[in-house]
């Protein structure tokens, strides 16, 4: 058994419920989409697999499996206990008409909305590894679903969080996310019905108030609470606390009214300097729910978040996450969590047990290289003859050269 194999077997033997066929089905799919070149198919899956044949994968991707247990027990015994989840949709490349939830979704990539799909991926940060774990992904319903089942797309992501709500628990108490999810129907819900205080960025014009903190006033009437609008572009620093000041970045914290989401938030003013004459300086407005949580930290934490993007691409370029060709919800999404969740394993392995002073980037080609050829070698040396002689028409060579191949 490889150290990899070792790994994933640990892991499944944690998680309640999961018997030896399962456990050997799992480990060989995580194993296989590491380790084949070209389209992660079942097609393909079949050809490179000595276990089971295409039909087996179609069978068993259509069963579920719990890979949100898998992954929170897999970040919980090799990360470094410092989490922030985030949560990011991401466009999906997908063609035909029979595919369920098929629709029109924004494409980051292209800055427009596409025709595919769309999965809503919950990651863990590791804040101090700074990498990225997948947790879980779930296919988006298109427009004429969400009709039908009367939701919006926000409540679709929020009902994706709240799915995993006992999971998120065990692992951060703050949940990051883009501009995009700044707003009451998104935010209200999961303060409401979870434990997670949400991080995230304000738009340039968002209405802001200061609290008023002078004497309250004697008699009758409802004591003054605000003390006049934030001028975002030139606001009263005198209202805030200087968090944090050097030669690129200032932090100014201070506590104000979210009008557009009828709450107070601890907000994060921070202005990254330019060097050279003439150069404008940016701001950036980064807030939390958490009025206790230091603004430094805020400034800290939102970034990170792009550490997802950098999972989801290792996912798509390397381990198949667009490959799926399936016409079944349960095996499109059975398809994208293997993917993702391969990329876990490999950060595990290939860079977590590395130490901290000796590490390089990370780098899924390089993985995915070493594991291939390694499997190369691996075969060769199980079809080889116990007695070492070989020659060029053994049957056993004919069967190594043809390995993978579209007619073997």
């Amino acid at each position: 058994m490889t150290v990899l194999q070792k790994t994933i077997t640990a892991i499944l033997g944690k998680m309640s419920g999961i018997n030896k066929s399962k456990r050997d089905f799992l480990t060989h799919v995580l194993c296989l989409f590491l380790i084949i070149r070209g389209k992660a198919n079942f097609l393909h899956l079949g050809r490179y697999s000595d276990q089971y044949v295409e039909s087996s994968f179609r069978l068993q991707f259509e069963n579920y499996f719990d890979f949100s247990d898998f992954n929170t027990q897999l970040i919980k015994s090799h990360g470094s206990g410092h989490y922030v989840v985030a949560f990011d949709p991401t466009f999906i490349r997908k063609s035909g008409n029979k595919t369920p939830q098929i629709g029109r979704y924004w494409s980051g990539c292209s800055g427009r909305a596409e025709r595919g799909l769309e999965a809503g991926v919950l990651a863990a940060i590791d804040v101090d590894n700074h990498t990225a774990f997948h947790i879980d992904a779930a296919l988006t319903p298109n427009t004429e679903e969400r009709q039908a089942q009367g939701i919006s797309l926000v409540s679709h992501y929020v009902d994706v969080i709240l799915w995993n709500r006992e999971y998120l628990k065990s692992i951060s108490n703050y949940l990051a996310v883009d501009a995009f999810f700044a707003k009451k129907e998104f935010i209200e819900p999961i303060l409401q019905k979870t434990h997670l205080h949400i991080v995230s960025r304000l738009r340039d014009d968002a209405n802001l108030r200061y609290l008023y903190q002078g004497k309250k006033k004697n008699g009758r009437g409802r004591p003054k609470q605000y003390a006049g609008k934030i001028d975002l572009k030139n606001p009263d620093l005198s209202q805030f606390n200087c968090s944090h000041e050097d030669e690129t970045i200032a932090i100014y914290d201070a506590i104000v009214c979210c009008v557009f989401l009828k709450r107070k938030i601890r907000l994060a003013y921070t202005v990254y300097k330019k060097e050279g004459e003439g150069a404008k300086n940016r701001v950036k407005l980064y807030f939390c729910t958490d009025l206790q949580l230091p603004a430094w930290m805020i400034v800290t934490y939102y970034p990170l978040r792009f550490q997802e993007e950098f999972l989801l691409r290792d996912a798509k370029q390397f381990t198949g996450l667009q490959h799926c060709q399936a016409r079944s919800q349960n095996k499109i999404e059975f398809h994208w969590n293997t993917a993702l969740t391969a990329v876990n394993v490999a950060k595990v392995e290939h860079y977590l047990n590395v130490p901290k002073e000796q590490r390089n980037s990370f780098s899924m080609a390089d993985v995915k290289t070493r594991l291939h050829n390694q499997f190369l070698i691996d075969r060769i040396f199980d079809i080889s003859p116990m007695n070492g002689e070989l020659s060029k028409n053994h049957p056993k060579i004919l069967e190594l050269l043809s390995l993978g191949c579209i007619a073997a």
